[in-house]
């Protein structure tokens, strides 16, 4: 069933039930299927069509969950803009993706203006502003909303139809733009549902950013399955803590940097806070240290930790299950029963067990997942990524006798930071334009906060100076904050191949020694 008649039902069954948390005010299922029917017409009314995009700035918050339900409702597609980029990143995204609307709330406002005269595709009348203080020309959300017919949309998505394109950052320095479609709701229900033992009555925490296919998912299929959502604007340990205890939150999904948040906490403030509600963890996006998750055991007993491993494309692929996480370090788990999984050589041979190939994966006959099946307006990635139904990751594995996969390293050399992905090409593209750079290799180095950080190892031309602040405050200008990178190391040289490839393997080495991974 579509999610749009999905919220309907749902609102004529529980109409006063909470859907959503936001700053202590509850939103009910009566008034969020109202006001996502009026977004959807008012975009109708703004002569926005099936299948068009909206692009949408703005933290999380009630409005923004109440805006993925309206396009939903009108059959449109959502291009979530993470509103970290720098603003020529964010215009690359809302132009590649043909928007024809955007969203934007007033704290972004001071990205999107410049730029703005630079998308052509994007109707000047069709710009939507949710604060106080609208710009002229642009739609005040809330009046927006008042105008339009609160009866339902009438659209009805096939699960094939697109639900949102998410852009992820390209190994050529452009992202990629993932088309994520709906699929069959009844089916990631239960696959949820299922693995992390919930019913309807379940509570979720939403710590992640609503740019994130993570959040997006989760939150969606909450509401699917009439569940709470609590959302939080942006994570804080401690807020955490306090709304898992006012409001018996059940689940919720955490990068390692959250978790490790989390433990650096004092005990003390910790302690004060009645966690035992909460019944499933779920890790992802990027590896967790095992330290970091003997804490999360021991420090949530009610709670079963539950690994996820996937990503945009593949959605998710592999699952570890409480009763593993401290029976196999190291291990991202087993195939999910709707997945196949190979671990392959550069010819796309299947290698034995216990020895390392790239991780490739594709949903089993007839599982409408929703998984990603092309880039966006990009031919020659989807080429590389896509082959024969399977999805190429280019994470490098090994896979024990007892079917358990082991996350050994990245062949095409992405850094997670924090739970973002971060490939090195973009940066050395802002680094090449640097008037001093002769070379530029970035690279991912061990961070116990972070899980990995972001140096820069840079040749200097003859005879030029530079310091690592000069280097990062100009990479500061040209690149979303959580892409700058954090420590820079000058070098004669850079090792290379005979063609004059850099070896970024043999620079990372000494950063990474004594390191079981290198991921």
């Amino acid at each position: 069933m579509d999610l749009g008649i999905k919220l309907k039902l749902n609102a004529e069954e529980f109409p006063d039930k909470p859907a959503i948390i936001f700053n202590d005010k509850q939103t009910t299922y009566k008034e969020i299927n109202e006001r996502a029917a009026r977004f959807g017409n008012a975009l109708m009314s703004l002569g926005l069509k099936r299948r068009e995009r909206v692009a949408v700035i703005m933290r999380n918050r009630t409005e923004f969950l109440e805006i993925i339900h309206g396009l939903i409702k009108a059959g449109i597609t959502l291009v979530p803009v993470n509103w970290r980029l720098a603003p020529e990143e964010m215009r690359y995204v809302i132009d590649n993706s043909d928007a024809s609307a955007v969203v934007v709330s007033s704290e972004f406002l001071e990205k999107l203006t410049p730029i703005m005269k630079q998308l052509p595709k994007v109707a000047a009348t069709n710009y939507i502003h949710l604060g106080e203080d609208c710009p002229a020309g642009m739609h005040p959300y809330e009046q927006l909303l008042r105008k339009a017919s609160a009866a339902e949309p009438g659209v009805e998505n096939q699960p094939g139809d697109p639900l949102f394109i998410g852009y992820t950052s390209g190994t050529t320095g452009f992202p990629k733009g993932a088309i994520t479609p709906h699929g069959d709701w009844d089916i990631k229900m239960l696959s949820l549902f299922g693995l992390l033992r919930l019913d309807e009555n379940a509570v979720q925490l939403l710590t992640m950013p609503l740019f994130h296919m993570n959040a997006i998912n989760t939150s969606t299929v909450s509401h699917y399955g009439g569940q709470t959502v609590v959302v939080m604007e942006r994570f804080r340990p401690e807020e955490a803590l306090r709304l898992i205890e006012k409001y018996k939150a059940n689940f919720s999904s955490m990068v390692p940097t959250m978790y490790n948040r989390l433990k650096n906490m004092p005990p003390d403030v910790f302690e004060k806070y009645d966690t035992s509600a909460m019944k499933s963890l779920i890790q992802s996006s990027a590896p967790l240290p095992f330290s970091t998750k003997k804490w999360i055991v021991e420090n949530f007993p009610s709670a079963g930790l539950h690994e996820l491993y996937g990503g945009t494309e593949a959605g998710l692929v592999t699952y570890l299950p409480p009763e593993e996480q401290l029976a196999r370090p190291g291990s991202v788990g087993r195939a999910l029963p709707t997945i196949e999984i190979k671990l392959v050589d550069d010819d796309g041979n299947e290698v034995p067990v216990g020895q390392v190939g790239q991780f490739i994966s594709r949903p089993r006959e007839g599982a409408t997942l929703g998984k990603v099946t092309e880039y966006y307006k990009d031919e020659k990635s989807t080429k590389k990524s896509f082959k024969g139904g399977w999805f190429y990751s280019g994470d490098m594995a090994r896979m024990d006798e007892d079917g358990f996969y082991y996350l050994v390293d990245r062949k095409f050399d992405m850094i997670i930071s924090g739970g973002e992905n971060i490939y090195p090409a973009e940066i050395e593209g802002i680094l090449y334009r640097h008037p001093k750079v002769l070379e530029a290799a970035v690279i991912g180095v061990p961070d116990d906060e972070w899980g990995e950080s972001v140096k820069a190892v840079i040749v200097l031309k003859e005879r030029e100076k530079a310091s690592a602040e000069e280097i990062i405050s100009y990479c500061r200008e040209h690149l979303a904050g959580y892409k700058v990178p954090r420590s820079v190391d000058f070098v004669d040289d850079l090792p290379k191949t005979d063609t004059g490839k850099i070896l970024k393997k043999i620079i990372k080495e000494p950063y990474w020694k004594g390191r079981e991974t290198k991921i």
